[in-house]
């Protein structure tokens, strides 16, 4: 997706970020990792982040499976499938767009590099940013889930949601489809701009939802109920 070229270039993050971003950065940047990361340590859930500072997540499954929330692309709450390797102590994700991410730790913590399609893994990134590794209860939540719209006009619609680190919703139909999330203990709560109000329970592996429509009275029948699957490829 040549979007992602023009969208994802220099970072910031926090006070560790470095304000020169692609185009002049520290010597240190994409140098040899001090320690190298082994498939343990890289198997999980990470944070990171884009140009606008906004939170996208890596979720890196141990069968080498990954999907991205990053959800500015041409996808929007699809967000983003591929794979993952550890090579040369390094983590490698490379996605379906054409892109690939690189993990290794440097001197001041996890440090992402950001490769487009036509450029090589050892010339300098496009872009770079810090990465962090999610060990949180909520990190669970964190991915892109398939389901079904339950809302009047959309009943039946096949559904992606995608649930970032940071509190983040994004639904991939209606015309405002973003919300925030976050886990309380009857289940996990999505609050949808539009005025929906969702709440997901989990039991074993299966994750069913139960939405309320903007004005219900929450303690009353819901507006209607669907199965959640994470999204795997």
């Amino acid at each position: 997706m040549a979007v992602r070229a023009l969208l994802r270039i220099p970072v910031l993050f926090g006070a560790l970020a470095w304000v020169t971003g692609c185009v002049t950065p520290p010597p240190v940047v994409g140098g040899q990792p001090i320690v190298p990361i082994s498939p343990e340590v890289a198997s999980g859930v990470w944070a990171m982040t884009d140009e606008r500072n906004e939170t996208f997540n890596a979720i890196l499954r141990p069968d080498g499976s990954a999907t991205s929330t990053w959800s500015r692309g041409t996808e929007g709450a699809r967000g983003e499938q591929g794979g993952w390797s550890v090579r040369e102590g390094r983590l490698v994700m490379k996605w379906t767009d054409g892109w690939t991410d690189i993990v290794q730790l440097g001197r001041f913590g996890y440090e992402k590099l950001s490769f487009g399609p036509r450029d090589v893994e050892r010339d300098f990134p496009e872009c770079f940013g810090q990465a962090i590794k999610l060990m949180d209860e909520g990190s669970q939540w964190v991915g892109v889930w398939r389901t079904s719209s339950v809302g009047s006009v959309t009943r039946g619609e096949e559904m992606f949601v995608c649930l970032s680190s940071d509190g983040k919703a994004m639904k991939s139909i209606d015309a405002i489809n973003t919300g925030c999330w976050q886990v309380q203990p009857q289940g996990t709560a999505i609050y949808w701009s539009d005025g929906w109000f969702t709440m997901l329970v989990r039991q074993g592996d299966l994750t069913t939802s139960r939405s309320w429509a903007p004005g219900l009275n929450r303690d009353g029948p819901p507006s209607g109920e669907a199965e959640w699957a994470e999204v795997r490829e």
